[in-house]
Order: C-alpha cells, then sequence, then structure tokens
C-alpha cells in the first residue's frame, strides 16, 4: 500500500480498493478497505464472511461518497425526499442476508485465527518442499494475512494439482489465464510476463474455517509424495 499509495499521490488519482478477499487484513495497523477514496468486500458464500446469498459492501471517509452510493441502491432516490438524484440500481442487502451476516460477523475475528494457525501448519510442512513458493512475507507487525485463500506457486502446478486430485485432495485454480488471453474480450495482447506466471504456477490448497490439523497434513504428506516421485 506504500507504493501503491504513492504512485496515486505522484500522478494524482484515487485508489479504490477491491478487499473481497482482506475483510480483517491489516498493513501498518490499518485494515484494509479504509487506505483508498472507497474499499469494496464481497459477501459471497465462498468468501471468508459469506451471507447465505450474494451480498456486499462500501467503505469510505467520505460523506460524499457515501450519500451518492446511498442513492445508487435505491435506484438513484433519496428514500427521505422521495428526489431523484440519478440512475442507479437495485442494489440492497435483503434481509436475510443481513441476517445471517450478524451472527457470521461475531465469529470472524476466530476464524481469522484460525485460518492464520492453519497457514502455520502449511509453512512449517512445506517449505522447502519441491519448488513450491509459500505466500508469507517477512514485514513483521507491518502485514497480516488473512488467508481467504491459500495459495502457492509451482512451476509443476497442473501436475500437481492432477495429482492432488487423484488422492482426494481439492484445490483450486482462480486464474487459469490472464484476462486478455480470452479472445472473446478483445483486449488485444499485453507483455505481463509476471502476470502470465502467476497463472500458470498458482494453485490454492484447502483453507477454511473447518480445515482442520488433520487435513492439513493430509494435504502436505501428499504433496510431498507428489515431489518425493
Amino acid at each position: 500500500m506504500d507504493r501503491l499509495q504513492a504512485l496515486a499521490t505522484k500522478h494524482n488519482l484515487v485508489i479504490i480498493e477491491d478487499a473481497a478477499q482482506a475483510i480483517g487484513a491489516t498493513f501498518r495497523g490499518k485494515k484494509a478497505g479504509s487506505f483508498g477514496f472507497a474499499g469494496c468486500f464481497s459477501f459471497y458464500p465462498f468468501k471468508m464472511l459469506g451471507a447465505y446469498g450474494d451480498g456486499g459492501a462500501l467503505t469510505t471517509n467520505d460523506p460524499e461518497v457515501a450519500r451518492h452510493v446511498t442513492h445508487l441502491r435505491f435506484n438513484g432516490e433519496d428514500r427521505e425526499t422521495g428526489e431523484y438524484h440519478c440512475h442507479g440500481f437495485t442494489a440492497l442487502l435483503d434481509n436475510v442476508q443481513a441476517a445471517v451476516l450478524d451472527v457470521k460477523l461475531r465469529h470472524l475475528p476466530k476464524w481469522i485465527e484460525h485460518r492464520r494457525h492453519i497457514a502455520e501448519v502449511y509453512r512449517a510442512g512445506l517449505s522447502g518442499v519441491g519448488d513450491l513458493a509459500l505466500p508469507h512475507f517477512e514485514e513483521g507487525d507491518k502485514y497480516h494475512d488473512v488467508f481467504q485463500n491459500y495459495v502457492v506457486r509451482s512451476k509443476r502446478r497442473d501436475a500437481l494439482r492432477a495429482f492432488l486430485k487423484e488422492e482426494g485432495v481439492e484445490t483450486l485454480v482462480s486464474w487459469p489465464k490472464p484476462v486478455w488471453k480470452h479472445e472473446a474480450l478483445k483486449l488485444g495482447d499485453h507483455k505481463m510476463p509476471e502476470t502470465e506466471a502467476f497463472c500458470r504456477e498458482v494453485i490454492s490448497l484447502p483453507m477454511s474455517a473447518e480445515t482442520s490439523d488433520e487435513d492439513a497434513h493430509v494435504t502436505i504428506e501428499t504433496i510431498k509424495r507428489f515431489f518425493a516421485r
């Protein structure tokens, strides 16, 4: 965030944070979603704080942005005056989703600590195994991840994933290729080798509030057997 904020200041840009997978994460003591002009969160069921269906939230310290977003979600209407100020959307979080989130929010700190614990189990078991690159950063108290996903990298990703599947270990590849590689989108070709390498190499290991130490150790031992071959 230091580098992003410096870049934004230099070029007179605003930062809008996509914090959908970072609820509860911190950098230098500040929470994700509090750095930029606005922050966006997703409550899709797959997320760490998931509703029963779709949902989301926006955070901002700017009263004018908050007012405008409130109008947008009511089709552009100011519900107090009945005046329409813009074209908007029907984007309301319904009461059922709010009730589910209200209960789950109370458990979120405990779930985050559990994910961090499982991440440490993975770190202890997978450090130095094969060519795996692990998602841990030595920045002391500057950076605290919440591990919505536990993403590792390997140049043998596809073979590793196939082996894990054969052994009954479910994994996830969120972005198998860069967005501009989808020809129907007609975005042109872009020379971004680091992004392309990420897409070839990343794989998410089992990680949730329900993942147990035993689950993690099964994954670890299976990965070790793959590289031992």
